[in-house]
């Protein structure tokens, strides 16, 4: 997972166009607690750096979570976290057998 991809992201997400060091230190914070929340409502550990379904959440996670509001994610986004989950739990059927 590059990090540096995901600080870049958030930021651009976040449009935050400033570079301090406060700043930056509280984005990564923010980037690996909302790593270790999505994995935990996906059920699985995924690099968010990668385009798609999975990056477009944790995005706006981090919106979320940076605009003190992430308890109001799940209710908006629990379709998305269903899908991801499902996507998964899938993937994870096929390879078994």
């Amino acid at each position: 997972m590059d990090n540096d991809i995901l600080f870049q992201l958030v930021k651009d997400k976040l449009v935050i166009t400033w570079s301090d060091e406060d700043t930056d230190r509280k984005i990564k914070d923010l980037i690996e607690d909302a790593k270790a929340a999505l994995n935990h409502k996906l059920g699985i550990k995924l690099d968010y750096s990668v385009a798609g379904q999975e990056r477009r959440l944790f995005l706006n996670y981090c919106l979320y979570m940076y605009n003190n509001c992430e308890n109001e994610f799940d209710n908006n986004y629990l379709n998305e976290i269903y899908q991801i989950r499902h996507k998964y739990e899938v993937l994870n059927y096929e390879q078994k057998i």
